[in-house]
């Protein structure tokens, strides 16, 4: 079986955070209307400070996503789950991928 070689990424990806806040948030959307519609969607389960204590943390790139999260700003952006998760899931490997790169 032949090897696939890809060229490793040279920047690190970005962050869900990062695509939350450069895509999503901004004129037509606050990270308070955020909190807001997130809040409800969740239907109660979680609390609107803990809502935003999360949101705050993830698009300052303090905290992971996870995949409660993933789901809930899907139902608001429309978006699905999965793409979140993998943006996190890419950021791990990268991050795995240069401690031991430079190790060697």
């Amino acid at each position: 079986m032949k090897k696939i070689k890809k060229k490793p990424l040279e920047r690190r990806p970005s962050t869900p955070g990062e695509v939350l806040k450069e895509l999503f948030l901004g004129e037509e959307l606050s990270q308070g209307e955020l909190s807001q519609k997130l809040f409800e969607v969740s239907k109660n389960n979680i609390k609107l400070s803990t809502i935003k204590t999360k949101l705050s943390e993830l698009i300052n790139d303090k905290r992971k996503i996870s995949a409660e999260f993933s789901y809930l700003l899907s139902q608001i952006l429309d978006t699905n789950p999965r793409m979140w998760l993998n943006l996190q899931t890419n950021v791990e490997l990268y991050d795995v991928r240069k401690k031991y790169d430079e190790a060697a």
